[in-house]
């Protein structure tokens, strides 16, 4: 005797094997991803922009900073005459050329004609006789034709590339730089006063 069995057609719920993602969920996925992915760039670019300009002003900081350093050097010992047989005239001059490019000059006696000689009572040996020259056209600062900083620009409001303010009774001297980057989109001015014991 055969027994017929018949088999029930069981349906299993949820997904079957051809199934996909439906369209709206790809969409969504891509809109999100999209939207990390922007914000992710637009952080890294800002990121980018603020170290480059850190840099730049951190190359500017140290630009005026020598400058600054190697002038107050100067202009501490302008008319050193320890011996006291240089001659007195012009000695211990300040003075601001008034022509383009400007120009400043300083005398002292600090050395004899060997480096690291004691004075010898004359002005005539080598950096004895400094002059500090702006070269307005390449906008470099030189000291004896010899650059010391370049992008060297005028002062703000016009005034020249250092000024020097003397105060005869003090003794002091103030000096103000400016640098400025070649798109001119950054300005950096530094000023120091100086006291000449001389």
């Amino acid at each position: 005797m055969m027994t017929r069995v018949q088999g029930s057609g069981f349906r299993v719920r949820g997904r079957s094997a051809h199934d996909g993602f439906a369209l709206i969920e790809l969409l969504t996925v891509l809109v999100l991803a999209g939207f990390f992915c922007s914000v992710l760039l637009q952080t890294t670019l800002c990121i980018q922009r603020c170290l480059a300009h850190w840099e730049t002003s951190a190359r500017m900081r140290q630009t005026l900073s020598a400058a600054l350093f190697l002038m107050s050097r100067d202009f501490r010992v302008t008319g050193c005459n320890p011996i006291g047989d240089a001659a007195a005239e012009g000695t211990a001059t300040l003075q601001d050329g008034g022509t383009e490019p400007e120009q400043v000059h300083i005398r002292m006696d600090k050395r004899g004609s060997k480096v690291g000689s004691p004075p010898d009572g004359d002005m005539e040996d080598p950096d004895e006789f400094i002059v500090y020259q702006w070269d307005d056209n390449h906008q470099v600062l030189r000291r004896n034709h010899q650059p010391v900083a370049g992008r060297i620009v005028q002062n703000p409001e016009g005034g020249p590339v250092f000024q020097l303010h003397k105060d005869s009774s003090r003794g002091l001297v103030r000096m103000s730089v400016t640098t400025r980057t070649p798109a001119g989109s950054l300005s950096l001015s530094s000023a120091v006063c100086i006291r000449n014991p001389v």
